[in-house]
């Protein structure tokens, strides 16, 4: 699973799962975004530029997939793999 094109606001994702390609899993790990969610209380705050999805793991934008859905990289490691320049 490589960027098609290496600008980051404009990365296409090929060869991404569904799950991958609809933006709740990351696009390096395959971590979901969404399970298990956790209450409210227990969620972290959302580090600046990052989302953070049901299952309080923040998750930066990396690109579109195929579809045209935006995709989504673990922040940390997986974010700096996905952009590797």
């Amino acid at each position: 699973m490589t960027a098609a094109d290496t600008t980051r606001s404009e990365a296409l994702w090929q060869g991404l799962n569904p799950n991958q390609a609809g933006g709740s899993e990351c696009v390096m790990c395959e971590r979901s975004f969404t399970w298990p969610a956790l209450p409210d209380p227990y969620r972290p705050e959302p580090i600046p530029g990052t989302r953070t999805g049901p299952a309080g793991i923040p998750a930066v934008p990396v690109g579109c997939s195929e579809t045209g859905s935006q995709v989504f990289a673990c922040a940390g490691i997986c974010a700096a793999l996905a952009w590797p320049d």
